[in-house]
Order: C-alpha cells, then structure tokens, then sequence
C-alpha cells in the first residue's frame, strides 16, 4: 500500500543478549526507549534499502527452471532535522572521554533497535518498519558559515541491519529469521504491545516512566 509522512523513529539500546538496557546512563533512557519527537527534533528522511534484491534465474531445458534468492541485507540512511546530542552519541557508539567530557568513537559498536513508523495516505493507518540489531555510522560532519541566510547541517546516520540478537525473533511462518519486519495497525492479529516487546528486547509499559519518549 501507499503510504506518506514520517510520524516518528523510536530507538533502543540492547545488550549482547539482546534485552533492552534501561538505564538513564547506560542506556537512553530510564524504560530504555527514545522517541525523537521533542521541540525541534524529528527526521525529514528515513530510507530502507535492500530489504530484498532481484533473484537469479537457473535454466534447464531451455527453460527457467527456479529462481534462488539471496539473504537479506537492509541498510538504512536518515537524515534528522534535529537529534538529541548525546542521543546521537549512543546509537552511534561514542563515548564519554573521563578527561575533557568529549565523546570518542569506541567499538564495537552498540546493538540499536529501531522502528519508524509511518502512516497510510488517509492517515488512519500506521506502517511500523522494525529492526532489532542495527549499528550506524555518522560518515561526516559538514560545516559552512552562515551569511545572510543560516547554513544548518542535518545529522545523516547510516546503518547496517544486522541479524536479530535472540533466535526467536523476526520470524516467518516457516520458522526462518529475516532481519527486518513491517506491520499495518488495522492488520488481522496486529498487536503493537507484543511488537514492542519483540524489537525492543522485552520492553513493557510502565506506569509513571521517565524515557525520553514523547
């Protein structure tokens, strides 16, 4: 189906055991998600690339016989009009240098989950695309001088998505794990709870939580 507008990007940290840390320190916040919506701060590009590429025809007999298919391997590429600085620091693997306060690239790089949702052209339906394990890569830091119009810089993330941090996640009905998933909200047996729990590492609502969701 068509769809339009980018409604939010929620993000997550998880540990090697793919459970989401939730820590105001450690993680992104104290129930460990992030929702980049706050006075400012949103993203004005989120492309998924290579969920699936052209399989290659076998012959036989004159003829095409099957057609095998690669793994998937989906990348992504977003631009923010703004992101929280040390939000930005985290999903990217930065951190703390004791010394002078400064963030410093350190890897291996964090396990970041991630869901961007988006909506139908009516806008009475959300489109949830999930990734469990991505790690993103901000290439470059462009600077100009503002003159009688303002240069702004938007944050631009890559990511890699990898392959699901538990075995019994993002799986299809014949029991295979894929990297990446994509739900309607009005779809037969939809449940957002249960899709949160899955991409963020066991995430359950809490009454009175601090995150920094919106």
């Amino acid at each position: 189906m068509s769809k339009h507008n980018i409604v939010k990007a929620t993000f997550a940290l998880l540990d090697d055991n793919g459970d989401l840390i939730k820590d105001a320190t450690k993680g992104l916040s104290t129930d460990g998600l992030y929702v980049a919506d706050h006075q400012g701060e949103g993203f004005s590009q989120i492309n998924v690339s290579a969920i699936e590429a052209a399989g290659t025809a076998g012959w036989g007999n004159g003829q095409i016989k099957r057609v095998s298919y690669g793994k998937s391997m989906p990348t992504l590429a977003l631009t923010a009009l703004d992101l929280d600085f040390r939000i930005n620091q985290m999903i990217k693997g930065f951190t703390k240098n004791t010394n002078t306060g400064a963030w410093v690239r350190q890897l291996p790089k964090p396990h970041v989950a991630m869901i961007a949702e988006s909506q139908s052209l009516d806008g009475d339906i959300s489109i949830y695309e999930c990734f469990n394990n991505v790690e993103f890569v901000e290439e470059a830091s462009n600077n100009s001088t503002d003159t009688n119009s303002e240069a702004a810089y938007s944050t631009a993330l890559n990511g890699n998505v990898l392959t699901p941090l538990k075995p019994n996640i993002f799986l299809a009905a014949n029991g295979v794990q894929q990297p990446y998933m994509v739900a309607k909200s009005n779809d037969t047996g939809f449940d957002l709870d249960k899709l949160y729990a899955e991409v963020f590492g066991g995430y359950t609502k809490s009454a009175g939580s601090t995150t920094g969701n919106k």
